[in-house]
């Protein structure tokens, strides 16, 4: 089977030195159905990854004979297909997901409050894994959510804790932060007392009265993981915020070493 390979391309389009285009492509495609929940259309997954449409015909016609993708008969949507589905599962297990699943239930547990674990890939964290709390009033979690670095209690917590000094972490990270002139100062101050503590609280601005509490996690000698739970504010202050710092270092410690962010690790 030939493969027509066409000249013109987009600047997503270009392949990085030794790259195959038709795979660079195909991953293009792939990474665009799997970030999008409800899957998506054959106009879409064109505007998403700047392809031009008979390209992306081609290699969706490819992708779903192989099992990788799969299309919805009633939206027409593109969806992960069996195959896709079965090296995920297969994945997840290998990267030590059922147990960092255990230790978050125990969290939850523990706390009453939704539990997550996040990893940071390049400038942000990106949730994995979240179990929900079973307060009728609660957070929900939001598996695949990224926030930048400096703004998440993982974030700060991966920060805190990570190899180089805190003055250029809060120097190179408060110049992005908005609303302080002096970020970097308060940035200094927040990464201070999450090192101190062992955990970082975040009460986050865009939704009053939700706090997160993160803890950093070791994986492979290196601080890229952390653990988290969130909540009501109310519900997490005083003796059950401490109550709640403990069940934290208590899950880090489960988790420490799993190979859950290896595959996501930077460098």
């Amino acid at each position: 089977m030939s493969i027509h390979i066409e000249e013109t391309a987009t600047v997503s389009e270009t392949p990085r030195t030794g790259e195959v285009r038709s795979v660079a492509r195909a991953g293009l495609l792939l990474n665009a159905v799997v970030d999008a929940p409800q899957g998506l259309s054959l106009t879409e997954l064109a505007g998403a990854t700047e392809l031009n449409i008979s390209t992306v015909h081609r290699l969706l016609r490819t992708l779903c004979s192989e099992g990788l993708l799969c299309r919805d008969a009633v939206s027409e949507r593109f969806l992960p297909g069996p195959v896709l589905m079965r090296l995920a599962r297969r994945s997840l297990s290998s990267a030590g997901l059922p147990e960092a699943a255990d230790a978050l239930r125990a969290l939850v547990d523990a706390t009453g409050e939704t539990s997550s674990l996040g990893v940071r890939r390049a400038e942000e964290m990106v949730v994995l894994l979240t179990t929900p709390s079973s307060e009728p009033f609660r957070y929900n979690g939001q598996p695949g959510l990224r926030q930048p670095l400096g703004t998440s209690a993982m974030g700060l917590a991966v920060l805190a804790f990570g190899p180089r000094p805190l003055e250029d972490v809060a120097r190179e990270w408060g110049d992005r932060l908005p609303g302080h002139a002096d970020a970097s100062s308060v940035l200094y101050g927040e990464l201070l007392t999450t090192q101190f503590r062992g955990f970082a609280v975040v009460d986050d601005p865009g939704a009053t009265g939700l706090r997160a509490v993160a803890a950093p996690v070791m994986t492979d000698g290196r601080v890229r993981t952390a653990v988290e739970v969130q909540g009501p504010t109310a519900r997490l202050e005083g003796e059950r915020l401490e109550h709640a710092a403990a069940a934290l270092r208590e899950a880090a410690l489960q988790l420490q070493d799993l190979p859950v962010s290896l595959a996501l690790i930077e460098g």
